[in-house]
């Protein structure tokens, strides 16, 4: 899996004492065109894996589908994906109401283990990661070299194979700004953990809709920017 997603250059290395050359470990990055009928509605940037669910998570993102039963079938070749509708319709939002109950200690672990997961990242330093999350426990990692592709592609293998998110959340390496929380919010998430920061507007949209948004989860402390009575932290 690797070899399709790492590459290897020779590169030369300084630092304060000496510089040599050496091999370095780069993130792959290819195009991908998604098609529609004849026409292609994007062009991408991906980590090549996951491509269908990649393609199912855009789609609904924007707007061309309201879930699986809307694709007639998806067709992958090399950089084009070729897509089939059953026809186009709009979608209610439905929200995550249920009780989310976190214990701090494990979201704690829970970062350590996340952190450690992406082996991509630890050899080239270029992957984004996101996961789905039951119980502080990792039911889906999916990573990419662009953080929004790698929300689609989450959100694409929880449309195919048509899972019950109101007891999990989101957990995320990237940074959350106001693309990344608007495609949660569309799923109808309730809660969104990430390693790292949010944005101002990030932060403005989970107060206004009511999103739980959680941040620089890193070892044993984070940061709560939006808290609903739905979740909590124990």
């Amino acid at each position: 899996m690797e070899k399709d997603l790492i590459r290897n250059f020779k590169i030369e290395k300084i630092n304060k004492d000496k510089s040599f050359f050496m091999i370095d470990e780069v993130i792959v990055e290819k195009d991908l065109n998604i098609h529609i009928k004849d026409e292609i509605i994007a062009r991408l940037l991906i980590s090549p894996k996951d491509i269908e669910n990649l393609t199912i998570g855009y789609l609904y993102n924007l707007g061309y589908i309201s879930s699986i039963d809307d694709i007639n079938c998806i067709r992958i070749e090399d950089k084009d994906s070729y897509v089939i509708l059953n026809t186009q319709l709009s979608k209610e939002i439905v929200y995550n109401t249920k009780i989310l109950r976190i214990k701090k200690n494990d979201l704690f672990k829970l970062s350590k283990i996340f952190q450690n997961k992406s082996e991509i990242f630890k050899r080239t330093g270029g992957a984004h990661s996101v996961g789905l999350i039951k119980d502080c426990k990792i039911v889906k990692f999916v990573e990419d070299v662009s953080r929004s592709n790698a929300v689609d592609k989450l959100i694409g293998h929880i449309l195919k194979e048509k899972i019950d998110i109101s007891d999990k959340f989101i957990f995320t390496s990237c940074r959350v700004n106001e693309q990344i929380i608007e495609k949660i919010e569309k799923v109808g998430f309730s809660l969104i953990v990430s390693q790292s920061s949010p944005t101002s507007r990030a932060v403005e949209i989970a107060r206004s809709k009511d999103i739980n948004l959680i941040g620089f989860a890193r070892g044993e402390r984070f940061n709560i920017y939006n808290k609903n009575k739905n979740l909590i932290v124990e």
